[in-house]
């Protein structure tokens, strides 16, 4: 009853974050770039082999942590008739049973929730948590039937036991630290040799206007250059992203529906440079692009690049629509990038929805849509005349030559409110799920403004309301028994 009633309160206070994230769950990508196992977990087969053989708790040493394990769980069900010792085994079992994945429980894993998108290889974390119990509990046990012994030597080797099973642990632990400090250490030295220029180059990018920086990409089973463009031990994109610059890249973002299309990003078309507002380009020396790439300067090894875009915003046609869920949305939008179209400036509205109303054609039907489209760029769309970006806000001032859609280089969600010339205007998702308005003919002046729910913020207040209210009912509970004990009977007497 009471762990009900803590995780009813945990919801209450994290409602801000939880409601809003189920609210627009089906903007959230579930990577198909990423190894299937980390989403389907091993199996139950692998998962107790594993943990027999020392794997879970000790890996490639000797399983000290695991036979403390396997102990105290035998100490727990042993004692099951006294409540405490069924904590640990409560928390353990069903995060085992839980991390065996979907080769085990098959269609029954659709019952959790977030069951789509969830890891459920980081089930093993549970585990952990549940092991940490069950090692304390064998410790505690040894050592508490040690010391009830009127011999001193009892706990003596108990103590002497217990450092020696754990020895092997400290023993690895300390090399691996060890090795990571070295590791470190080197790292520092190869990027201070490197520091000055990479600073310059940073700096210089400061400098100049607003695009987004391409330093390659980064998907580990393609052999991608980015992989390899390292500063020390650093990447590249790792130190623009830490000065703030806005980079174009997957690697340390996978929860937009775009994220996954940027791995389809080809170096030898103009037009996805355009598409994505890749602005800049950080190489090392040697590194060959097309001639629309030009060479801007050198920085020892390294090499700054500079392409012509139409900016954050852009004028486009959105004459095909595709509606269907969010796990078709790849397949079809990596067939849009590798057409035609993004050079025709097309861009299909998108549902995320397959029951969508005015999206008559699905995901699945979009490769072949999108092979029979038009593909001829259209003249005089119009002319994106200045543009500005904040931390949450993009404006633009557009001359439209005819009935247009203005494209907004940035991930599509909900929460993006738009103005056009004062009013508001309604926001449309685009291919490759990017944010457009549709614009009739003439000058306006565009707002896109990224603003949350009011429904969060009213939580978000609740909740920092209920913290205090939790404390306060703690601190006086005795007095709020009370009262309840010597109301609630006689409401119910006097009903």
């Amino acid at each position: 009853k009471r762990l009900l009633v803590l995780f009813l309160l945990v919801v209450a206070v994290t409602s801000y974050f939880l409601v809003p994230f189920f609210l627009d769950l089906r903007y959230f990508n579930s990577s198909g770039l990423i190894d299937p196992i980390l989403y389907d977990s091993h199996g139950a087969s692998v998962v107790i082999k594993g943990l027999f053989q020392g794997d879970l708790f000790d890996f490639d040493r000797f399983p000290s942590l695991t036979i403390l394990v396997l102990a105290g769980l035998v100490v727990c069900l042993s004692r099951w008739r006294q409540p405490i010792y069924l904590v640990p085994v409560v928390i353990f079992a069903p995060w085992l049973l839980l991390f065996f994945g979907r080769p085990t429980w098959g269609s029954l894993t659709n019952l959790l929730p977030l069951s789509g998108d969830i890891l459920m290889f980081r089930f093993i974390g549970g585990v952990h948590l549940g092991g940490i119990l069950l090692i304390g509990v064998a410790l505690g046990a040894a050592w508490r039937w040690s010391v009830s012994r009127t011999n001193m030597l009892y706990p003596a080797a108990a103590a002497t036991a217990a450092l020696v099973l754990l020895l092997p642990v400290f023993v690895e632990r300390s090399s691996y630290l060890g090795e990571n400090a070295d590791s470190a250490k080197g790292c520092r030295g190869l990027e201070a040799a490197e520091d000055q220029d990479v600073n310059a180059l940073l700096e210089e990018l400061r400098t100049l206007p607003e695009g987004r920086v391409y330093t390659g990409k980064y998907h580990y089973e393609l052999g991608n250059w980015g992989l390899e463009y390292l500063a020390g031990c650093t990447f590249l994109q790792t130190m623009a992203l830490n000065q703030g610059l806005d980079t174009m890249s997957s690697l340390y973002h996978r929860y937009s529906l775009t994220s996954d299309v940027l791995d389809g990003f080809d170096e030898s078309r103009w037009e996805h440079y355009n598409l994505f507002n890749v602005r800049y380009v950080i190489a090392p020396e040697g590194q060959r692009f097309p001639e629309f790439v030009n060479l801007r300067n050198r920085f020892g090894q390294h090499r700054l690049y500079e392409v012509e875009t139409t900016g954050y915003f852009d004028l486009v046609g959105s004459e095909l629509a595709f509606a269907g869920e969010k796990d078709d949305f790849l397949p079809a939008a990596a067939s849009w990038l590798s057409s035609g179209l993004p050079n025709a400036k097309r861009h299909p509205a998108i549902s995320i929805d397959k029951t969508s109303r005015g999206f008559p054609v699905s995901f699945d039907q979009a490769p072949d849509a999108i092979a029979q489209a038009e593909r001829s760029p259209v003249e005089d769309r119009g002319t994106v005349l200045s543009e500005e970006s904040g931390s949450n806000f993009y404006s633009a001032e557009v001359s439209v030559g005819q009935e247009n859609v203005l494209l907004l280089k940035a991930s599509y969600h909900p929460n993006w409110r738009a103005t056009v010339d004062g009013r508001d205007a309604d926001t449309l998702m685009l291919m490759p799920g990017f944010v457009g308005v549709e614009l009739s003919p003439g000058e306006h002046q565009v707002l896109l403004e990224y603003k949350p729910r009011p429904l969060r913020a009213v939580l978000l207040v609740l909740g920092l309301l209920l913290l205090p209210a939790i404390a306060v009912a703690e601190w006086k509970r005795e007095v709020i028994a009370t009262w309840f004990r010597q109301r609630v009977p006689g409401r119910s007497s006097a009903g």
